[in-house]
């Protein structure tokens, strides 16, 4: 299952703030929606790039990104650590 992280970039450089919101969505559209809300702005006073899922208020420059749920990187760790141990010859 697929979840979504809102991250603060400085407007100018691009660069990560260090602040970050956790989004309860399952669609990029109901991601940016989720993202709205918790910022307390409407749709019209932002700017929305939706190549890149950039959300651009009057303050700042949020970018969101899929993040994956822990059970499956658990079960490729598990994978990968199959591997390792595979003897050829």
């Amino acid at each position: 299952m697929t979840s979504f992280k809102a991250i603060e970039l400085d407007a100018g450089s691009r660069q990560r703030t260090g602040r970050a919101q956790v989004l309860d969505a399952t669609t990029r559209q109901a991601a940016i929606d989720d993202l709205l809300r918790i910022l307390g702005v409407s749709l019209s006073d932002v700017r929305v790039d939706p190549t890149r899922t950039m959300v651009q208020t009057a303050q700042s420059v949020w970018t969101i990104v899929a993040v994956q749920a822990s059970a499956d990187a658990a079960r490729s760790s598990l994978r990968r650590g199959g591997a390792k141990h595979k003897h050829v010859r």
